[in-house]
C-alpha cells in the first residue's frame, strides 16, 4: 500500500518569525524533523527501540524548498511519505501545506541513515522497521 500520512500538525508561533513577520526557515527545518519522528515512532523506532537498540537516526542529506510563507498564528501541517528506501537509508517526502489555505508552503526531501551509537558507523535498517517503511513508500514521478 502507497500513501502519504499526516505525520505533524501544528501552528506557527511568535517566536518563529523573524524580522521579515513570516516563519524562519530554522523552524521549517524543525517541523519537518518533527514530523520525521512521527513517522519513525509509528513504524516502531521508538525511543526505548532505539536505546535498546543502540541505535540512532541521522540525516545524510536535505533539499528543501519554499514555496508560500507562512505567518504567526497559521495553522500548519506536513503530509509526508518514504520516496525511496534502500537497505541503510531512508529517504522521506515532507510537504508543509497552510491549514487554512491548503496550499503548499514548502517541501523537504530528506536522507536518513540508521547509525549503530557505539561504533558511529551506519547500519542496515531493522528488518521490523523496514517492513513497516515500504508500507509507506510512494516513489517519485521521474519528470521528462
Amino acid at each position: 500500500m502507497t500513501k502519504k500520512t499526516l505525520a505533524y500538525k501544528g501552528a506557527v508561533s511568535i517566536n518563529q518569525s523573524d524580522t521579515n513577520g513570516h516563519m524562519n526557515v530554522m523552524h521549517y527545518i524543525n517541523k519537518y524533523e518533527l514530523a520525521a519522528m512521527n513517522m519513525f515512532t509509528d513504524v516502531g523506532y521508538t525511543r526505548l527501540y532505539a536505546k535498546e537498540n543502540n541505535l540512532g537516526i541521522i540525516i545524510l542529506e536535505q533539499q528543501i524548498k519554499y514555496y508560500k510563507e507562512l505567518f504567526e498564528d497559521d495553522t500548519i501541517y506536513i503530509e509526508s511519505h518514504i520516496s525511496s528506501l534502500a537497505r541503510k537509508v531512508v529517504q522521506i517526502t515532507h510537504e508543509l501545506y497552510n491549514g487554512d489555505t491548503k496550499e503548499l508552503s514548502g517541501t523537504a526531501v530528506i536522507t536518513y541513515a540508521f547509525l549503530n551509537k557505539e561504533i558511529r558507523k551506519t547500519v542496515l535498517i531493522p528488518d521490523s522497521i523496514k517492513n513497516k517503511l515500504e508500507d509507506l513508500l510512494m516513489p517519485q514521478k521521474v519528470e521528462k
